[in-house]
């Protein structure tokens, strides 16, 4: 009976948020702070949420949703302040219109891949295409209307604003970066399908058979998502108060893992964690690039991933908002408490965390240095 199906299914997904918690609840070599302990019960409750919006409500192809998935309030593998998140579920074999008005922000990139969490399609797995907005004609009042199809959908000759849907693709991400985010320069656009020729595309209706494997497949990506996240803090103390990593287009070439070969091939990734002492702060220093480069921006975040809560406090900077030291290089100071002195990162009175620096259209640009010093000694 279907409801035999549903019932296991959704005791999947209970299951799965128990397993998630003991995630946290099990962790080695996670700051014992009671701050950081119980981010990590409320991480698992924000993860709940977000697998349930974005695979439950909003994985219809036939009825796609362009739908914010990190906020303030949703954070997943490492957000990043400064970047307004989208994502659209697809099929390959289907057509769309992505319409709507460019923003302001610096960038908005576009990456199509396959479904993340669901492991390798036709032999590989994360980005098939990426570019980004500005390779398209935008209207005089920022309008935009790209078609997105299979090669066979795609007029010939191909139109200069088509993007052509690769077999396996089946999600848009949209990384949409600001030097300065504000709701009056965010992007408004929407996915819409484009049905065949004389296509009805009715409205959806639920059953048994389409939502035990949506509860199903929340259930999977709760842990995943979990032991995935756990993993990066692990890896990441082989950087322990330096800065390790490569341009995701590396990543996606050499198809280390599904996390990373879903990564923005037109950004450049480096991270590591920080560990101080009482008294301690951590100068990094990041350095100008021979070659032009668009963006690069600093996040601090917890051992579950998220961004330190950049609402009321500094905890992020970009080469925008970062005050430049004379020599033309960027210096922020990562303190538990205000050392007195500018581009101060607040951990919070935390003394420990993951720490990412993103470049965007920047070709090799050097790694950020870091150094231990005391605080006393900085103002």
């Amino acid at each position: 009976m279907q409801n035999d199906r549903l019932n296991t299914a959704f005791d999947a997904w209970l299951q799965a948020q128990t397993a998630a918690l003991d995630v946290v609840r099990q962790a080695t070599d996670i700051p014992d702070t009671d701050v950081d302990m119980a981010e990590g019960y409320r991480w698992v409750t924000r993860l709940s949420r977000l697998a349930l919006e974005w695979i439950v409500e909003k994985s219809d192809p036939l009825h796609p949703q362009l739908f914010t998935l990190q906020d303030e309030y949703r954070k997943l593998l490492v957000d990043n302040p400064d970047v307004y998140y989208l994502f659209c579920v697809l099929d390959d074999s289907r057509s769309y219109r992505l319409v709507g008005y460019r923003g302001e922000c610096a960038y908005l990139g576009l990456t199509f891949g396959t479904p993340f969490g669901q492991g390798q399609v036709g032999g590989r797995t994360g980005t098939q295409t990426q570019t980004h907005i500005d390779d398209y004609d935008i209207g005089p009042n920022g309008e935009v209307d790209i078609l997105i199809a299979p090669a066979s959908a795609v007029p010939d000759p191909r139109p200069r604003n088509a993007i052509v849907l690769e077999p396996g693709t089946a999600q848009l991400a949209i990384r949409e970066t600001h030097f300065e985010k504000t709701p009056e320069r965010l992007s408004r656009l929407r996915v819409e399908l484009v049905p065949g020729p004389g296509e009805v595309v009715p409205p959806p209706i639920l059953s048994s058979e389409e939502l035990a494997p949506k509860l199903e497949f929340a259930a999977m990506f709760l842990t995943f998502v979990g032991g995935t996240a756990l993993q990066m803090w692990h890896d990441a103390a082989t950087n322990m108060n330096t800065f390790g990593g490569q341009a995701g287009s590396e990543h996606v070439a050499a198809q280390d893992d599904e996390v990373r070969s879903h990564s923005n091939a037109e950004m450049t990734y480096h991270g590591g964690r920080f560990r101080l002492e009482p008294g301690q702060a951590l100068v990094v220093t990041v350095h100008e690039p021979d070659k032009p480069f668009l963006y690069w921006g600093l996040t601090l975040t917890s051992p579950w991933m998220e961004s330190f809560d950049y609402r009321y406090t500094t905890t992020a900077l970009n080469n925008k908002t970062a005050s430049r030291s004379a020599d033309g290089s960027w210096r922020m100071v990562v303190a538990p408490s205000d050392p007195g002195v500018e581009n101060w990162l607040d951990t919070g009175g935390r003394l420990e965390g993951y720490m990412l620096v993103r470049w965007v259209l920047a070709d090799g640009p050097p790694h950020p240095t870091a150094e231990v010093v005391p605080i006393a000694g900085l103002g």
